[in-house]
């Protein structure tokens, strides 16, 4: 198999770390978005806990 040239190489990798990064930001914002609904869910609660009492 012949070695490919650098500009290809470097366009494969290239390619490889933007789907990694669009990932890891996707990743993130969903982790985010779910634990920042949590909270506010976890807040919710107690406050209509704390006006039935």
């Amino acid at each position: 198999m012949d070695p490919v040239p650098v500009y290809v190489e470097t366009a494969i990798y290239g390619y490889f770390l933007l789907v990694c990064a669009i990932g890891c930001f996707l990743h993130g914002r969903l982790w985010l978005g779910t634990r920042s609904g949590e909270a506010a869910t976890r807040s919710e609660s107690q406050s209509s806990r704390r006006n039935t009492r």
